[in-house]
């Protein structure tokens, strides 16, 4: 159940195992209101693995009964780390084994994913794990992506190794990465200890790569939601290099303590944090939720005759702004 209550939106589930659940699921009450009414479901794909009686979420494939089309495929290449970062989502050793998926494997998931996002096809792709740059075979994998059509290609990483060996930014851009999704959780050693020593050297290699990046804090009640001002702007600062920044509220799987009311922060809550810290530059009501965008590509739809990608991302997944220097 998802309902209003003070203001706030909260959610309550029922388990027979694990019993009654009950939180706060958006802090602000008006901006769930908000980003509802944008709320958008694009059409199923036309040709879907599975389609006699899908039982999800146990047989997907996907199925006939999945709502909406890829818009980012997301490949895990590899779910080996070279940090063990203690509020992380996918730990290796959580898992007991190393997955790391051959080249082969790689491009059947992209044919194979390809075949079933009609109309639209796949033309973007992210590459994550774990850490993507400790497979020796990156550059391959980067290439052979690219030979299958993908337009856009954008690296998960932590960016530890590409300070490390400064040629690897510019083998990835020449191989065909568009973008680098960097995990940036403060612009400080305490917020940020992952890898705050070696952001000066991922900058600079990858200016001279002309490899632009992403910024992606985790946000963390208590721990980074006081950092989230200073770190856009590091990126203004950096905006030659940085396109844009991606908060992430932190999830509580994997690594990270079920200490749920310590550490939760909701989507407004990182908002309002913007807002305040930077002195209303930056305000709530700047913000959309990311289906906002399915009338541009309906109207695109009309004028060409030809397909679109349609981003139907759920209205509450997320919300979004452009700012200008």
């Amino acid at each position: 159940k998802v309902f209003e209550e003070k203001g706030k939106i909260l959610i309550e589930k029922t388990c027979p195992e694990h019993g009654e659940f009950r939180d706060v699921y958006w802090e602000d009450a008006e901006m769930f209101k908000k980003a509802f009414n944008f709320a958008y479901e694009a059409p199923s794909i036309s040709k879907p693995l599975i389609t006699e009686k899908p039982n999800c979420p146990f047989s997907c494939g996907l199925c006939s009964i999945h709502q909406g089309h890829t818009a980012l495929l997301n490949i895990v290449v590899t779910n080996r780390c070279n940090l063990k970062c203690w509020y992380c989502f996918f730990y290796a050793q959580r898992a007991g084994y190393v997955y790391e998926p051959s080249l082969k494997a790689i491009i059947e998931m992209i044919r194979k994913a390809k075949a079933q996002n009609q109309p639209v096809g796949i033309k973007a792709v992210q590459l994550t794990g774990g850490e993507p740059t400790l497979r020796d075979d990156l550059i391959d994998i980067v290439k052979a992506i690219k030979k299958e059509g993908i337009t856009y290609i954008q690296l998960n990483t932590n960016g530890i190794l590409l300070a490390k060996n400064k040629r690897l930014a510019k083998k990835l851009r020449k191989a065909g990465v568009n973008v680098l999704y960097l995990s940036f959780d403060g612009v400080d050693a305490k917020t940020n200890p992952k890898n705050y020593d070696y952001i000066p050297e991922i900058l600079e290699n990858c200016r001279e790569a002309n490899l632009g990046m992403v910024l992606v804090p985790t946000v963390i009640k208590g721990v980074n939601d006081s950092q989230v001002g200073e770190i856009l702007k590091f990126a203004f600062k950096n905006i030659g290099i940085v396109r844009g920044v991606n908060f992430q509220p932190v999830s509580f799987i994997g690594s990270m303590p079920e200490e749920v009311q310590k550490f939760r922060i909701t989507i407004p809550e990182v908002i309002k944090e913007i807002e305040r810290q930077l002195d209303k530059q930056i305000k709530r009501e700047d913000f959309y939720p990311v289906p906002c965008v399915a009338p541009i590509s309906n109207l695109v739809k009309i004028l060409t005759g030809t397909p679109q990608f349609t981003l139907s991302t759920h209205f509450a997944c997320g919300m979004a702004t452009y700012v200008f220097k």
